[in-house]
């Protein structure tokens, strides 16, 4: 199960990597075409917007969150004993697995009112967004089970923080 998990985050990390690929063709094209012919792309501000942009942020997130690799302070933390050390990570990991999930629920309510009124924007022209609206609860549920992995493989003795480096003295 937990290889199956590993392998989801990994693809979705790599389709994150795809969406910042499309967005960056996506906006050349248009400068280019803009600066060349005065004739941009119709739609990019929204497209980056909604679609990529969203896709770059929430499809790794679950990924960033199994590999313990998300921004950290560890200030204190290092110099706590090993015993209070793994009670922190537990408590942090249920906690942040609940306000995932929380946030997985409401996101998720938000996209299916989004796909019952066929939600668009308007800019240059009309943009269809709410396919976008699922990629918020889809990052959020994964990210909060790969919270809740942790947790479980703390309680089974298996790593679950990376050692980081003093980065400067490299």
């Amino acid at each position: 199960m937990e290889a199956a998990f590993r392998r989801l985050t990994q693809v979705l990390m790599f389709s994150g990597g795809i969406g910042l690929l499309l967005m960056m063709l996506h906006i050349t094209l248009d400068v280019f075409l803009k600066a060349v012919f005065n004739s941009p792309i119709q739609g990019t501000v929204e497209i980056s917007s909604y679609y990529y942009m969203v896709a770059v942020v929430m499809l790794p997130m679950a990924f960033v969150e199994l590999e313990d690799s998300q921004i950290s302070v560890d200030l204190l933390f290092n110099h706590f004993p090993a015993r209070i050390r793994s009670v922190c990570l537990l408590l942090t990991f249920i906690g942040i697995a609940g306000v995932l999930a929380v946030m997985a629920w409401r996101t998720g309510q938000d996209a299916i009112r989004a796909f019952r009124v066929g939600e668009v924007v308007m800019g240059s022209r009309e943009i269809i967004v709410w396919p976008a609206r699922c990629m918020l609860p889809l990052g959020f549920s994964l990210a909060a089970v790969a919270a809740a992995m942790r947790a479980i493989m703390l309680l089974q003795g298996k790593p679950v923080t990376q050692t980081h480096t003093d980065e400067a003295a490299e």
